[in-house]
């Protein structure tokens, strides 16, 4: 793993254009990370109205230093000894290069692939709009990101999904491996770098009825949309598909090795969720050490 921290860049930015965004300076300051950066992330972000997604948030970032130290304070902590805790979980390293950076709101966590190599992309305007700026959430972000990546390197985290209902088992699986790959490196089942004001506890109590409305929209060649993404939300909640995914995989992982669940075909996912949607009443078994 290669930790890369902009923060010092950032804070040059910000002095350079008084806190305001200034196309010309980001593109400088992005270029600096990678020649490709720029264009990926305003790629990535042009379907944004920018004006009124993208400048508020980056405005409020880039003016608030109090969130700025902290976010950077508690990325450091979470990286100090990242690579050992990974090592000692999954018994491999990843060839990963993670940075902090400030982006175009393309995500507080971006597991992608910058310059042919695997990358973990931390958007600090979006962790501070987030309020991930605690150390808990910021290792919960970096773990879960960091999941995507060895999902990625171990099995099969891109499917040849073409029809709405595998599309939307693989959403659910996807985030769900992330999920548990999180919460297996902060020996915590119940750990959710979402939980803020009763969400898990909501989650928990509605499990079975989110089950079922994810499974039904998927029947009734719906969208799920509503259950990711921060931007979203079902019955005033967003990210409940992050719950519904770590749930679903902690189930999985009852019958599967570590490596296995990373090479799961569609059709299994889809019957356990389907389970999940109409359950038998048998709790998974513990995974995670006292």
């Amino acid at each position: 793993m290669r930790i890369i921290d902009t923060y010092a860049d950032m804070l040059a930015l910000i002095a350079h254009t008084h806190g305001h965004y200034d196309e010309g300076a980001w593109r400088a300051y992005a270029g600096r990370i990678s020649p490709a950066l720029p264009d990926k992330c305003l790629s990535d972000a042009a379907s944004y109205d920018f004006e009124r997604d993208v400048r508020p948030v980056l405005a409020s970032a880039m003016g608030d230093c109090a969130k700025l130290e902290a976010a950077h304070a508690s990325f450091l902590r979470a990286t100090e000894s990242l690579t050992q805790r990974f090592e000692a979980v999954f018994g491999t390293n990843l060839q990963v290069d993670i940075i902090l950076y400030l982006g175009m709101c393309n995500g507080a966590g971006w597991a992608t692939e910058l310059d042919g190599k695997p990358a973990v992309l931390l958007g600090m305007e979006k962790i501070i709009e987030l309020g991930w700026t605690d150390d808990a959430s910021m290792i919960g972000l970096i773990y879960h990101e960091l999941g995507h990546i060895w999902h990625d390197a171990a099995g099969t985290l891109h499917a040849d999904a073409k029809t709405h209902a595998e599309k939307a088992v693989w959403q659910l699986y996807q985030e769900g491996i992330a999920m548990h790959c999180e919460q297996l490196l902060m020996n915590d089942a119940w750990h959710y770098h979402q939980n803020k004001d009763g969400w898990l506890a909501w989650c928990q109590n509605n499990e079975t009825a989110l089950f079922a409305e994810y499974k039904r929209r998927i029947d009734a060649h719906e969208s799920v949309q509503d259950f990711f993404g921060d931007w979203c939300s079902y019955l005033g909640h967003s990210d409940v598909g992050y719950f519904l995914g770590g749930e679903l995989i902690k189930r999985l992982a009852g019958r599967h090795l570590l490596n296995e669940l990373a090479k799961l075909p569609v059709d299994v996912v889809c019957e356990e969720l389907g389970r999940c949607a109409n359950p038998v009443q048998t709790p998974p078994p513990s995974l995670y050490s006292s």
